[in-house]
């Protein structure tokens, strides 16, 4: 028995492109996905209406519970170059619904930007946060969403599931089962003058950078975070 696809329909894809100016939607690339053929009279495209959750059962991310309108609506995409929509369906875990939920509302932030004010007060990602994005983008977006939450945090701290925490009422929690290689991404950031080592009374504690707040506050967060059901702080 073949199993029924739900694509994106031609008009969806337009609006997909169009609202991201035809860039990809990665923060970590950006690059423009469409230009002038040699051909006056056609148009070189490299870029795809790419799905969030899977346009069939076997795919990537796919989510049971949406309707086969939900899977081939607007909502359910994101416009990305042939690069990237091919990496995000290699690594599932990595590229969760939420992350690229997140992603596609900066490129979509930017793009308005881009519409409302001069080019030269425009600001696309540094080639550092490029960098970020690309190295570490669940804990970034789950960074976002906390931000989201809690406008004035600025310290968190590293912990394990298993581990009883019981926090002072500000940190912000990020979990060692729930970002492989945490300890590491914490370093690159910490080497990028993002974050600051404040570790004390044996809990690894850090503090972020007005600089990284600013960058991850610049444009909306995403709807949900990579690990929406986690415990954050004050619960211990």
């Amino acid at each position: 028995m073949v199993q029924s696809r739900h694509d994106f329909p031609i008009k969806v894809k337009e609006l997909l492109a169009k609202r991201v100016g035809s860039r990809c939607s990665n923060p970590g690339c950006r690059q423009p996905t469409s230009g002038p053929q040699e051909d006056p009279g056609e148009v070189i495209n490299v870029g795809v209406a790419a799905h969030i959750t899977a346009a069939s059962r076997h795919g990537p991310r796919f989510d049971v519970s949406l309707s086969p309108d939900q899977r081939r609506s607007v909502e359910n995409g994101i416009w990305l170059c042939q690069n990237c929509a091919k990496l995000i369906d290699n690594d599932i875990t990595r590229y969760s619904p939420g992350v690229l939920k997140g992603w596609k509302k900066v490129a979509e932030s930017v793009a308005r930007q881009s519409l409302e004010s001069s080019q030269s007060n425009v600001r696309e990602p540094s080639d550092a946060y490029r960098k970020l994005e690309r190295l570490m983008p669940e804990l970034l977006a789950e960074m976002r969403k906390d931000l989201a939450e809690r406008p004035l945090g600025r310290e968190f701290v590293i912990s394990r599931r298993s581990q009883r925490y019981w926090a002072c009422g500000h940190e912000l929690v990020y979990y060692l089962d729930d970002h492989a290689e945490l300890m590491n991404k914490l370093r690159i950031l910490e080497n990028a003058g993002m974050v600051s080592n404040i570790t004390y009374n044996n809990v690894d504690r850090y503090v972020l950078s007005e600089e990284l707040v600013e960058y991850l506050t610049s444009t909306p967060p995403p709807n949900q975070g990579t690990h929406p059901t986690a415990q954050k702080p004050g619960g211990g």
